[in-house]
């Protein structure tokens, strides 16, 4: 459940038979009207896979059977477990077999170069017949921006449609906070470590982590990247876009401009040392078991998602908890800190997609138009917000109050990812794995350092082979 949770609640939807190379075929019919209704067709009969653990299918359900009444469409549940959603996605689209819908895949750009699903930027201009408006006014400002490919600056694509706003934010005890006088979340590094100290004196666990998998301290490093490579962004910048993507990672990695001597990174590794002795025995080789550490009241913080709030309200957990933003790296800790947080704009990641089968299928235009009633107000983001205690992509949906502060949490600055360690899957592997070196005292942070900048040129050389989109010889000297 947690699992399939942590990935955000996807459900991918997909209509449209491509060419190999992505193609530009669209939905047919899809024309801002309610295509699959009684009125213009026959009832168009589809499959939604999901990956969704068994607390969430009635919520699904209901989303569906209040698409089925409006739209007069047959959609149905498929349900693949987390664990196997990714493969068994492969294994279908390989075989063409896969359904209308589908969710449960990190690689929606490498299914739209292979054929495998459409381009949705093209339909949100279109009115959705559940908002009588453009599709795309329906959404939080930034949100879509922020899940669109502009890695090819000619060509944007829009590989699928977010469902619900994904965060991480830093879980505390209040009543371990009370017991060791601390009244308020810490707000910077320097409060996160001095309120980890006091947990540790108190015979607390002060802050719960699974470092099995890269979820909790990837979190944390994502939100810490932003303040250390801030002072570089108009020199990484080549787009001016306000962030830096991959190829401009990559470009930079080959002129020199990030490579293993970068303080940057090596300040990075100084705030991972100094956390260390504040974590949960055990932290490398834990697992989901950190939540249960917290959920028992025996730490005083940890990280986890938006999806908390519904796993505390299904599990009937005792943890008298409250939410806060990450903490920022402050100027206190860090010559490369801020004086205050930076406040982002909504950011999400594409999750609905739509399948070649679709077309195949005849079901391209209502597969459509059910992306457009999981994202209504009134349809499937009510039933997220209302039943499963989530935070909906678009305007005019009220979150539950528990969720507030993290909304509160929203402004209008891009963040800033960090993206040179994610050049190939091999390259993200050793990174995370001489990081539990580092964490378990086994090397020591120059020769993670070291390690890391051997083959970088390497690994951001493949990456810019792989995308010749990228037109990275224009950059290079």
């Amino acid at each position: 459940m947690r699992k399939s949770i942590a990935t955000a609640l996807t459900l991918a939807v997909s209509a449209s038979l491509l060419s190999a190379c992505g193609g530009d075929n669209e939905p047919s019919g899809a024309s801002g009207t309610a295509a699959g209704s009684p009125a213009n067709s026959a009832p168009v009969s589809f499959t939604v896979m999901h990956n969704q653990g068994e607390y969430s299918w009635p919520a699904y359900q209901k989303i569906v059977d209040g698409f089925n009444a409006q739209s007069g469409n047959k959609a149905a549940l498929k349900y693949i477990p987390a664990q196997e959603s990714e493969n068994w996605l492969q294994t279908q689209f390989i075989a063409a077999s896969e359904p209308e819908v589908i969710s449960g895949t990190s690689k929606l750009a490498d299914a739209y170069k292979n054929g495998w699903i459409v381009d949705i930027l093209p339909y949100l201009d279109e009115v959705s017949p559940y908002t009588n408006k453009p599709w795309k006014e329906s959404f939080l400002p930034g949100l879509i921006e922020s899940a669109i490919d502009r890695s090819d600056e000619n060509n944007p694509h829009l590989y699928g449609i977010p469902n619900q706003v994904v965060t991480v934010n830093l879980y505390y005890n209040k009543d371990i906070f009370d017991k060791i006088g601390v009244a308020s979340p810490p707000a910077t590094i320097t409060e996160f470590l001095d309120v980890a100290k006091k947990a540790k004196d108190a015979g607390y666990v002060p802050f719960s982590i699974q470092n099995s998998t890269d979820w909790n301290i990837g979190w944390f490093a994502g939100d810490l990247f932003g303040y250390l490579w801030q002072s570089r962004l108009s020199e990484l910048d080549l787009n001016q876009s306000g962030k830096v993507e991959l190829n401009e990672w990559a470009i930079a990695v080959m002129e020199d401009k990030v490579n293993e001597i970068s303080p940057e990174l090596k300040e990075y590794l100084r705030f991972i040392g100094d956390l260390v002795p504040y974590l949960n025995e055990g932290f490398n080789s834990a697992s989901w078991e950190f939540e249960g550490i917290f959920n028992e009241g025996k730490s005083a913080m940890a990280l986890n998602g938006s999806w908390y709030p519904n796993q505390h309200q299904e599990g009937g957990f005792a943890v008298n908890y409250g939410i806060a933003p990450i903490p920022y790296l402050d100027k206190g800790y860090s010559e490369y800190g801020g004086d205050s947080r930076r406040k982002y704009k909504i950011g999400s990641t594409p999750s609905f997609a739509i399948t070649r089968n679709a077309q195949q299928n005849k079901a391209d235009a209502a597969s459509l138009e059910f992306l457009q009633y999981m994202t209504a107000p009134e349809g499937g983001a009510k039933v997220l917000a209302d039943d499963l205690n989530l935070i909906p992509v678009v305007d005019g949906v009220e979150v539950p109050a528990i969720l507030q502060p993290i909304m509160d949490s929203f402004g209008t600055e891009d963040k800033l990812d960090f993206l040179a360690n994610e050049f190939t899957a091999e390259q993200k592997d050793n990174w995370f794995k001489k990081q539990q070196e580092y964490m378990a005292g086994h090397i020591t942070a120059d020769e993670f350092l070291n390690e890391y900048g051997k083959d970088l040129k390497k690994y951001a050389s493949e990456a810019i082979k792989n995308h010749p989109e990228w037109n990275a010889d224009s950059y290079l000297k």
